[in-house]
Order: structure tokens, then sequence, then C-alpha cells
């Protein structure tokens, strides 16, 4: 008799275990904007990325159509985008969904009169996610940062001889803004009579302040062979004129600036 007692309690325990779960009852998700930042700063525009989780809070699966979502720049609406990449959610999961994009500097420059007058540029993030079977819920964010001014840059002299195929390139960096700024990464070349030759960072400031200087040194190494290499090209073009090229960049609070690096120097031939 206490068998068949235990087999019963075991056939009926999946039944009550069951009961015990209940029915899914519907619940719309959370929607929450993690973060919302400028993430690079170049002559062509203004990069920004925005993270925003939609958590099901359902015990069963849920499914997100779309994410409808803009921009606005002091209040103008700047664009208009949908994201529908999504894919099914699980019970009690999380998708997170990045939303990049960029501001160029021409629309910044069409809105000069509210740079000016607010000294900043202050963009919002703004949209919907929309679940299926759930009203669409909305977010926004809003970033606001200084107007960012790209560091110049400028020779501030040379050493050596890129004939000797070693030579190095002084750079003075200024910083025009109100924030620090610390060195990042360097991808510059020698261009002798238009021939590159590959510069390596050798020295470099730290960090600049705000409003501050600091000098780089870029340097071209090797090798006797480039060395013969840079002769034969400036004995071939009777001229030792020589540019240098690529970007640096440097690490802000309000993202990554990339600096263009464009200049030349002239310098006459051997024997010229």
């Amino acid at each position: 008799m206490q068998k068949t007692w235990v087999l019963m309690f075991a056939a009926t325990l999946p039944i009550w275990t069951g009961c015990a779960s209940g029915p899914v009852v519907p619940m719309p998700p959370t929607v929450e904007v993690l973060d919302f930042n400028s993430t690079r700063v170049s002559p062509d525009g203004i990069e920004f990325v925005g993270r925003v989780a939609i958590r099901n809070q359902m015990r069963g699966p849920l499914t997100v159509r779309q994410v409808d979502y803009g921009a606005d720049l002091y209040e103008r609406p700047l664009f208009d985008d949908t994201f529908a990449a999504l894919q099914p959610m699980r019970s009690r999961a999380t998708t997170t969904v990045t939303l990049p994009f960029r501001i160029p500097m021409s629309e910044l420059a069409a809105h000069v009169e509210d740079v000016v007058v607010e000294d900043a540029v202050r963009v919002t993030l703004r949209g919907v996610v929309v679940p299926e079977g759930f009203d669409p819920i909305a977010f926004t964010a809003q970033k606001v940062l200084p107007i960012p001014r790209l560091p110049t840059i400028s020779l501030d002299g040379a050493r050596g001889n890129p004939v000797a195929g070693d030579f190095t390139v002084f750079l003075r960096v200024h910083n025009p803004n109100g924030f620090p700024m610390s060195f990042g990464q360097v991808d510059t070349h020698l261009d002798v009579n238009g021939r590159k030759y590959d510069l390596l960072r050798t020295e470099s400031f730290g960090q600049l302040p705000a409003n501050g200087a600091g000098r780089v040194a870029l340097t071209m190494r090797n090798s006797h062979r480039k060395g013969i290499g840079v002769l034969i090209n400036v004995v071939r073009n009777q001229s030792a004129d020589f540019a240098v090229g690529g970007s640096l960049s440097c690490q802000t609070p309000h993202g990554q600036f990339v600096l263009p690096v464009e200049l030349r120097s002239t310098a006459a031939a051997p024997g010229r």
C-alpha cells in the first residue's frame, strides 16, 4: 500500500509543479538608455553612440518588432531611422541595441547661431521601442559637449638626415580646448618628392592640459637600405623637399579626436 501511494505522488508531482508556474502574465518590457556619448571628433564631423537596453519582464518570450530612432540638434530634427534586426527575446532576457550616428561639421556650421549662443553642441537622441502586443515605449537622452576645437599642429624642427636613414621630425601640438587630452595613436609618414617612408613615434607628451601645448617626435629609422633609397630619390629629383602626412589621435573626456597631419618643409638638394 505504501508503494502505491509513493507512485501516485510521483505521477501527480509534474502536474502540481506545472500548475505552480501559472500562465504567462502579459507585461510590457522596460526600456532604458544606458549611455549616450560622443565617441570621435574629426574635421568631417562628430560621431555619437547611444545604447538602449530592452528588458523582458515576462516569464515567456517577447518579440520586439523594431526600434525607431532619430536625433535632434538644438531641438531641430537631424534624421529618423529604424533598426529592425532584433532577435526574439527569451524569458527575463535583456537586449542592448547600439545606435551610432554622425553629425557632419557642415551641419554644425548651419547652426552657427545656436553654437555661438550656447557655446556648446547640444544633441538629443530620441526614439521608441515597438514590442509586439504592447504600446510603443519612448526613450530619450541628451548630450551637451563643449564646442570641439581641433588642436593645431605645426613643424617644430628636425634632426638628422633622411639620406642617412635616421631622421626625426618634431611636431608641436596646441590644445585650444578647455579640457585636457592624452596622446593616443600615430599613423604618419615622411613624403620625399612623392615617395612615402614610415615615421614612428619615439617621443610624445603624455597629456596636454587645457589650452596647453606639447611636442611629438616622429622618426624614420632603419636602415641603410632606406637611406640609399632616399638618396637616389633626392638625386633623381634634384630636390630634398619633404612633407609629413597622416594623422594623430588624442583621447579626451568627449571622445577621440583625430587630427590630420599635412605639413611641408623645403630644403635644397645636395649640390644644388
